[in-house]
Formats: structure tokens, C-alpha cells, sequence
């Protein structure tokens, strides 16, 4: 009895027995614990990878995002499960994983930020925690279950929190997730199309592998709903350069600085490459130039590549524009070659953008 009684203090249920759906059962002290139970179970059951290399990018882009989020007064950690399921979660208190498998598929640091943002999201707004509140007496009977067995509050905890993360999220809170993330991309620099590539590709993964039904492939509201909601919080920016999709399968970054062919920049893209097809990879470029463009005065010189053995990575100071692949490289003799050749369209386009905020000035 002891066991129990602790247990229901440690979730603020008191002897008179609170209503339900009543809010605020569960404080922030509480929630961090039960997160981080639930973190020692998830991790214990998939292991963690140790690739340095691995870690430090998915730590570096989410805590760029912490940086512009609407709760930093927590400390969040970003750790890759060492499986090939594709999925991401985030238990409460500001554990956030993405699996291995995931970050096949979302080679860019801009559509990792946007899976990340999401998640991020569910924390900032305590989805889970409100979830567990408004269930408290179904999780009850789990939390007495676990006690019955002597194993103590840890796997109690643990047992709420993954049973609360696999019921999935309301639809008015995967809304809100995204609505956040997309906020958070936008604020810490990265493609403001980062998302709808995301949620493009998620729903392509799942009719061709299935839909595990939580983490990230939640489906509520559904697909189309979501990528229909993103459209719409993209509108109000006025996105400019737009990428276009042509009619023989290649894509394209335009943007016109006058009235005639030939003031239209244009920047074409026709291999599928790092695991997206020429659209995907013009509204990613595209969305970083937008990046740029919001800088008072654009420095040609300060677009930079740098170059490894498969890919060059193309960066506008800290801004990632866009990734050459071998699959890019047609009439060049080398990765480098063509990305120079790329950084040159770019300082051309640069300097358009900026004769026309001299002109509008």
C-alpha cells in the first residue's frame, strides 16, 4: 500500500479523488520524472547509437530550434535509436528521438529540423501530459498494475508515458505540433518547405511500408489535411524564389527581377538525389534562399561549399542551401567543379536581390 500511495502522490491524486478531465493533475517536477522513466525504458528497449558524428548533428539542430521555442526552461536532449524503423517521438519533459532509419530519408539538416520542430512542439505544449490528465483513471489502473509487481515508480511511470505516446495524439494536438515546428524552422533559419517535403515523404513511406500508426506517421488529422495546413501557414510569407515542377520530371528555382525572359533567374535541378526527387530538392533550395533574402544586403562571397568524398554541401554562412550529389555532376569532371558552377548562379541571383532592394530603397 505504501508502493500505491506513493505513486499516486508522486501524480498528484490525493485521497478526494480529483475529476479527470481536470487540468494541472500533473506538475512540471512530475512530468520530468515520468519522462525521463519512460526515456530509460525507450532507450533499454532500442539502444542509442554511438556515432559521434551522428549525435552531434541531430543535438546541434535541435537545440537550434530550443533556442527559438516558446519553453526554454527545461533542458532537452536529441538522441537517435539504434533502429531501422523510421519514426520519431518525444516523451514528456523534452526527450526527443529520432530512429536510425529516419535519417536515411531526411538527408537535409533543414527537413531534420522540420521532424524535429514537430516534436518539439508536443513538449512545448505538454500533448502528452495533458493526454495522461484527461485519462488519469485508465493510466491509474496501469500505475497499480506496475506497483503490484514491486518493481517500484520507474516502470509505472514508464508504463503511463508509452502507453500515452503509442494511443497517438488528438488531431487539434498534431495540429498544434505543427503549427510550433513550422514556426521553429522558420525562426532558427532553415527552409521554410522543410515540413511540407517532410510530411510529402512520410505519406509516401507509408503507403509504400506501412503506417506504424504513432511517432511522427500519427494520421490524425490525415496526410492531406496536414500538408493542406501547411500550405497555408507558408502563404502569408510570400515565398520568393518559387520552385516550379516541369513537365519532363526536372524542377526548377525561379524568380523574376522584370518583365521580359530574360530577367527570370533560374536554377534547374534534374537528379534524384540524397533520397529526393528534383521537386523536393527545388522547394528545399528554394526555401533557403528565402533565408538569404531576408538579409538587409546579400555578400556573393559568402556562399561556401565544402566538400566531401560523395557530395558537396553548398552554405550561405551558417544557411544550408543546397547538397551537390554525384548524380548532379553532367558535363563536370568532378563533384567540385559543378558545385563552383552552382555558387557562381547563386551570387548571380544575389546580386539581382540586391540591385532591387537599392532600387526600392
Amino acid at each position: 500500500m505504501r508502493i500505491i500511495f506513493s505513486i499516486l502522490c508522486l501524480l498528484g491524486i490525493t485521497c478526494s479523488f480529483l475529476p479527470a478531465a481536470e487540468a494541472g493533475l500533473i506538475s512540471e517536477k512530475q512530468e520530468l520524472e515520468m519522462g525521463k522513466a519512460a526515456a530509460e525504458q525507450i532507450e533499454a528497449r532500442y539502444g542509442v547509437i554511438n556515432d559521434m558524428e551522428i549525435a552531434e548533428r541531430v543535438e546541434r539542430i535541435g537545440q537550434s530550434l530550443v533556442d527559438v521555442c516558446g519553453r526554454k526552461n527545461i533542458k532537452y536532449s536529441f538522441k537517435v535509436l539504434n533502429t531501422d524503423d523510421v519514426n520519431a517521438l518525444a516523451c514528456p519533459g523534452g526527450y526527443i528521438y529520432v530512429f536510425k532509419g529516419l535519417l536515411d530519408y531526411m538527408p537535409s539538416d533543414a527537413e531534420l529540423a522540420g521532424v524535429l520542430g514537430h516534436e518539439i512542439g508536443h513538449v512545448v505544449k505538454r500533448h502528452t501530459v495533458h493526454q495522461l490528465e484527461k485519462n488519469m483513471w485508465t493510466q491509474l489502473a496501469a500505475i497499480l498494475a506496475g506497483a503490484a509487481t514491486g518493481n517500484g515508480d520507474v516502470l509505472a511511470m514508464g508504463m503511463v508515458v508509452g502507453d500515452a505516446l503509442a494511443a497517438g495524439y488528438s488531431r487539434a494536438d498534431e495540429s498544434a505540433a505543427d503549427r510550433e515546428g513550422f514556426a521553429y524552422t522558420v525562426k532558427a533559419g532553415y527552409s521554410p518547405y522543410a515540413m511540407l517535403v517532410t510530411m510529402h515523404k512520410l505519406q509516401e513511406l507509408a503507403v509504400e511500408y506501412g503506417n506504424p500508426g504513432w511517432g511522427i506517421f500519427d494520421s490524425h488529422p490525415d496526410p492531406e489535411q496536414r500538408i493542406r495546413n501547411m500550405y497555408k501557414l507558408m502563404d502569408p510569407l510570400k515565398m520568393t524564389p518559387a520552385p516550379v515542377s516541369n513537365t519532363d520530371g526536372t524542377a526548377s528555382v525561379k524568380e523574376s527581377f522584370g518583365n521580359t525572359s530574360k530577367d527570370i533567374w533560374e536554377f534547374r535541378i534534374a537528379a534524384v538525389a540524397g533520397g529526393n526527387k528534383p521537386l523536393y530538392r527545388a522547394e528545399l533550395l528554394a526555401g533557403a534562399l528565402y533565408q538569404v533574402r531576408q538579409k538587409e544586403k546579400i555578400e556573393p562571397t559568402h556562399f561556401i561549399v565544402f566538400e566531401s568524398n560523395d557530395k558537396a554541401e553548398i552554405f550561405y554562412e551558417d544557411i544550408q542551401i543546397h547538397t551537390v550529389w554525384r548524380q548532379d555532376v553532367v558535363g563536370f569532371a568532378e563533384i567540385g567543379g559543378y558545385a563552383a558552377f552552382c555558387v557562381e548562379r547563386f551570387r548571380e541571383w544575389a546580386d539581382k536581390v540586391n540591385m532591387t532592394k537599392t532600387v526600392a530603397k
